[in-house]
């Protein structure tokens, strides 16, 4: 009786073998892994091989009207998913017809269940009936089972009380929370194009991260799992998430080939798999075309705001690309004490896209955010006065081509705040950026930056929460939770929080919280040390002197001060460092003079005016205050 039922299910085509009951389409005996509306095109085309089977007619079926997706996407996609395990093509199709703007048709013969409307109405003992005869039993038949069909049809359309998935044994799309995407497997067999496996990684990071659904994993923690043997189970639990994108890509040439597929953790089981064969000039339209295919599988209900975000791409020459993977590889490898020589390579290549293609926006955006971070203090390059101007025409032509791209808000936002101190403008520009890109971590590191500098605690620990969240293995989220204890004035919490801080971060919040609590010799010897291993930093230098002068030993601090002046003859020093060394001494007017210097160049240590603990001292004196009104801190 099973086999007599499944051979009734079963419409054989070609090679191929689709049994309707299980919805598995099979090769040769070979099953192929097909999405479940992918199957269910197939299905509906194969009942009604030869006739059209319209786009509303698949839309009643496959995106019923409770289900807001982008239809005209979802629907080409899965018909090519369909045409790829059929080896069919749109245009010399030997399966699958399109008739443009109306639907499909299924133009090959069948093997298969015979069609009920060619069935002959016919009593074998007696013979055939009369033909009125006929007719009105045919009209007897007919009536209950259109009933029937309308009432079916309304039903499955409508999928009213999910009938639709309990006819077709559809198993529920799941619901997805939190993904992570895994660093994609270079398969070239050149160590040199590392560069391009990690870019494609970042890429689908961040377009995955467009819509708020579901929670993206950031890129710091999950490329600790390159070339990892650990276990998809092992690696979701660390990572707390439900559901994995991983697979491989192979450039050769002009070519390149992306193998993904998205497994599901609990019930472990794979959820899809594609592999593309692609033009490197298509490189950014692929990326948009996996986001959206995982997007739909896990049943993401897109806001119009998200569907444009997720909307196709330009095609990208192969050179422009090249760069701008390679200044995004660079520009990953700086690192807080080591970044002028990464960040000058970045920019390099950042360039040479951007001649080669001057309307290629995300160029200028990296471009923006290099110059920022070469102005740093702790990258030992040149002052932000020098880098901010570069940095803010970058990120202005970034917006004029493309305003879309959260990250050029980003960008707008820190170089706003650092070359105009527009607090306002800045925090504006944060939200956009989240609204573009909920799950961009950076953002939500940056605004708390901002709100911590405002006085805003509280709200500044929110921001940095989210972050842990899309990022648990990052330390710069918990570095930045124990600064903004101790911004806070809370240093036992700011001690204990460094705590699980990697170095030299720990000594250094560690002396700073000491030193308020008055507590010296931990103090010194915390800072000391934090001397010693960053090869004599002058941030360190800086604040070591400032406890030196606290506790009276002037003349080492007057030494620092001096290797200070000396080193600054060569290598660009931030006035804020003098100031904070002149402090100690009790040289006020010394330490003011160059706070004033600090604005004038920009210094964006200066973000930390309001709040910073060791500046007590100055807070009445009227240069001080005159100081923070040119900050332009919200009274």
């Amino acid at each position: 009786m099973g086999n007599q039922q499944r051979t009734q299910t079963v419409i054989r085509f070609g090679s191929f073998e689709a049994d309707l009951h299980t919805q598995e389409l099979r090769r040769r005996g070979t099953l192929l892994r097909l999405p479940s509306q992918s199957f269910q095109i197939l299905q509906m085309l194969l009942e009604r091989r030869g006739t059209l089977v319209t786009r509303d007619e698949l839309r009643a079926v496959l995106w019923p009207s409770d289900t807001f997706v982008d239809f005209d996407h979802g629907l080409h996609a899965a018909v090519n998913r369909l045409r790829e395990a059929l080896g069919d093509s749109a245009d010399r199709p030997r399966w699958i017809e399109t008739l443009p703007r109306r639907g499909y048709r299924f133009i090959a013969p069948v093997e298969g269940p015979p069609d009920s409307a060619e069935a002959t109405v016919v009593d074998r003992q007696k013979g055939p009936k009369p033909i009125f005869q006929r007719h009105w039993i045919a009209i007897v038949l007919l009536v209950p089972i259109m009933i029937g069909a309308v009432a079916a049809a309304l039903l499955l359309g409508l999928n009213v009380r999910g009938w639709r998935d309990r006819v077709f044994l559809r198993p529920p799309k799941p619901q997805i929370q939190a993904l992570a995407v895994l660093p994609l497997t270079n398969l070239s067999g050149d160590p040199e194009q590392e560069y391009f496996a990690d870019g494609m990684t970042e890429a689908l990071i961040t377009e995955l991260g467009k819509v708020s659904k579901p929670r993206v994993i950031s890129r710091q923690s999950i490329m600790q799992y390159k070339g990892s043997k650990k276990a998809l189970q092992e690696i979701a639990k660390e990572l707390r998430v439900d559901a994995v994108l991983e697979g491989a890509v192979e450039r050769s040439g002009d070519r390149v080939r992306v193998t993904v597929h998205l497994d599901q953790v609990s019930p472990e089981g794979q959820l899809w798999s594609n592999q593309y064969n692609r033009d490197i000039r298509d490189l950014m339209r692929l990326q948009d075309e996996i986001a959206r295919a995982v997007t739909d599988e896990v049943q993401v209900k897109l806001t119009p705001q998200e569907r444009t975000r997720l909307a196709s791409s330009r095609t990208v020459d192969p050179e422009v690309q090249d760069n701008f993977l390679r200044g995004l590889y660079f520009a990953g490898l700086c690192s807080v004490r080591e970044s002028e020589q990464n960040a000058q390579m970045a920019i390099s290549y950042f360039k040479k896209a951007i001649e080669r293609d001057q309307a290629f926006a995300p160029a200028y955006v990296e471009l923006a955010m290099a110059y920022f971070w070469l102005g740093n203090p702790q990258s030992g390059g040149p002052s932000a006065r020098e880098t901010m101007p570069q940095a803010k025409a970058a990120v202005t032509k970034a917006l004029q081509l493309d305003p879309s791209l959260a990250r050029a808000h980003l960008a707008l936002g820190l170089v706003t705040l650092a070359s105009e101190w527009d607090w306002r403008s800045a925090e504006d520009e944060y939200r956009l950026a989240l609204t573009l890109n909920p799950n961009c971590g950076e953002c939500y590191h940056q605004y708390s930056v901002l709100l911590a500098g405002l006085g805003r605690s509280d709200e500044a620990t929110v921001q940095i929460n989210r972050m842990m969240e899309l990022d648990p293995f990052n330390p710069i989220p918990r570095n930045w939770a124990a600064w903004n204890a101790f911004l806070s004035r809370k240093y036992d919490l700011a001690i204990t929080q460094s705590g699980s801080l990697p170095e030299p971060d720990i000594i250094i919040l560690t002396g700073l919280s000491y030193a308020q609590k008055r507590m010296y010799p931990e103090a010194i010897a915390n800072l000391q040390e934090a001397v010693a291993r960053s090869g004599r930093n002058p941030i360190e230098l800086g604040f070591l002197a400032q406890i030196y002068g606290a506790v009276g030993r002037k003349r080492e601090a007057q030494q620092i001060i001096s290797e200070l002046k000396e080193r600054s003859r060569h290598h660009y020093v931030f006035p804020s460092v003098f100031a904070n060394a002149n402090l100690g001494l009790g040289e006020k007017d010394q330490a003011l003079t160059y706070l004033e210097r600090a604005y004038e160049e920009q210094d964006p240590w200066l973000f930390y005016l309001k709040v910073w603990p060791p500046l007590d001292p100055l807070r009445s004196e009227p240069r001080f205050q005159a100081l923070l009104r040119r900050v332009n801190f919200p009274q």
